[in-house]
């Protein structure tokens, strides 16, 4: 069978579209076009130029630490990273191929931020193209191509379905990656099952006065007061270092292990707290006593594991969730593949075998409930 494929966007979910890939080829189906929005043009170029093999090969090998040496950290131009060590690697494997010279029809899309339009890539250089549609906002730096100030394709067009009109095929297949949350392993917030961890709606109030309640302050307290020290400690050490340093040399003062350990410095502190210390208790006790108000008016405490790039990514997943919902409720295709966006992070790129071994279980499954028929079954 002839199919078209639409591959979403998502960050590492986008492994799935590996995946997908392998399950329609594995039935013996040939992917005659493919469009795709960030990690969906990805996979999606790779997969046009034949070099999707070379690919799957890269992320499999992947380890946590290598995914963090490949997070070249931008302090200016819009993004946090620059992402100039993966497009290194990408472009390397698309060999600077254009995109009318690619083996399967295929269509990038990207955002043109100033205009707030989205714009398909359909001729040219595949990189550049791959390269403008997976600028997450805020997280990687945006792309200036023919002087537009490109952006991830996901803000415009999450699946994007339109490209393939004019394909000829026999199915037209999207995959979503903000799917519904399921509670599988990957979330960031997930409901534990562990009955002494989940809390319970009979869980006393915290207490401003003692009695039920008041450990959990207490606890919450003492953990500033010790993140606290532990900041002022540490900034006390390097002024010691950097102050015994200025007096000799490095050597000397065995910094580098060839000097005389006598002449360390001296990293004793006092046993009373140093001012710094004593204020940020004070500060520590008004934050919990505010917490503790607050809780008490119904709001509940914040999750200490939320960071910035979480609320900045989950915030763009539900906005893409509801654009496709609403796009696709006109341009509806004959199978739809729905990844739980909780199946993991969108950093997680050292999660490439069980992100791919999900996107061929969901394929499957889909594929079978559509009764689409196995060629080589």
């Amino acid at each position: 069978m002839r199919v078209a494929l639409a591959l979403g966007s998502g960050g590492a979910r986008g492994y799935t579209h590996i995946g997908v890939i392998r399950e329609l080829q594995a039935r013996g189906h040939e992917v005659v076009g493919v469009s795709g929005a960030s990690m969906g043009a990805v996979v999606g170029s790779l997969l046009a130029a034949g070099k999707l093999d070379d690919f799957e090969t890269w992320v499999r090998g992947l380890s946590q630490r290598d995914v963090l040496r490949l997070l070249d950290v931008s302090f200016a131009g819009g993004g946090a990273i620059r992402a100039n060590k993966i497009m290194g690697v990408i472009g390397a494997m698309l060999d600077d191929v254009r995109i009318e010279d690619l083996e399967i029809p295929y269509t990038a899309v990207a955002t043109d931020l100033r205009a707030r339009r989205e714009v398909w890539f359909t001729r040219g250089p595949a990189d550049i193209a791959v390269r403008a549609s997976f600028a997450i906002p805020s997280i990687v730096t945006p792309a200036i191509v023919g002087g537009r100030l490109m952006i991830d394709g996901g803000v415009t067009n999450p699946v994007p379905l339109e490209p393939l009109a004019s394909v000829e095929s026999d199915l037209v297949l999207a995959v979503s990656l903000n799917g519904r949350r399921s509670g599988i392993r990957g979330s960031t917030f997930q409901v534990s099952s562990d009955p002494d961890e989940a809390p319970s709606k009979a869980d006393p109030k915290p207490s401003r006065r003692g009695g039920p309640g008041s450990g959990r302050s207490t606890s919450r307290l003492s953990g500033r007061i010790r993140t606290a020290a532990a900041d002022v400690r540490d900034a006390d050490l390097v002024r010691l270092v950097t102050a015994r340093f200025s007096q000799g040399s490095a050597s000397e003062v065995g910094i580098f292990g060839d000097g005389d350990d006598t002449a360390a410095p001296d990293l004793d502190f006092p046993a009373r707290p140093s001012p710094e210390v004593e204020v940020a208790v004070e500060e520590g006790e008004e934050e919990v006593r505010e917490e503790a108000r607050a809780e008490e008016r119904g709001l509940e405490a914040f999750p200490g594991t939320l960071g910035i790039f979480d609320v900045v990514t989950q915030s763009i997943e539900a906005m893409e969730s509801i654009v496709a919902g609403y796009r696709m409720a006109g341009n509806r295709p004959d199978v739809l593949i729905e990844v739980p966006s909780d199946s993991c992070t969108a950093f997680d790129f050292h999660r490439a075998d069980e992100m791919i071994a999900l996107g061929r279980r969901l394929t499957a499954e889909a594929l079978d409930r559509a009764g689409v028929a196995d060629p080589q079954g």
